[in-house]
């Protein structure tokens, strides 16, 4: 499944317990919502633990911080995880200032989010 907006393409694939999400373009106040819909339809669909690629996300407003909470926050319920991972180092930096990483969860490599999201769960 894909899926676009005016700044943002995603796809994703299934890995065992795992959805890899694969965004691509800018989080901003108008794909975020388009982000967020895709993101809760797969929570919806019981898609379990959500890696998301970040590597090719070259900006995030607000929006997309807060699209991302609010998938963190519908996936606690069920055991499932929002694992963040190869983020761009701006977007990186905007994560550290605004103080989500203390919210949200980020590692270097798929491999490690992938093993972070089997020890967590």
């Amino acid at each position: 499944m894909t899926a676009e907006a005016a700044d943002i393409t995603i796809d994703h694939e299934t890995d065992g317990t795992f959805t890899i999400v694969r965004p691509v373009g800018k989080l901003d106040t108008i794909s975020a919502k388009s982000f967020e819909a895709y993101l809760k339809d797969l929570v919806d669909q019981k898609a379990g633990t959500l890696l998301v690629d970040m590597e090719k996300v070259d900006y995030v407003t607000s929006f997309g911080l807060r699209s991302l909470l609010i998938i963190a926050k519908l996936l606690a319920p069920s055991g499932d995880k929002l694992v963040l991972f190869q983020v761009n180092p701006s977007v990186l930096d905007v994560l550290k200032i605004s103080g989500f990483l203390k919210i949200l969860t980020v590692q270097d490599t798929l491999d490690a989010a992938m093993e972070f999201a089997g020890q967590a769960g």
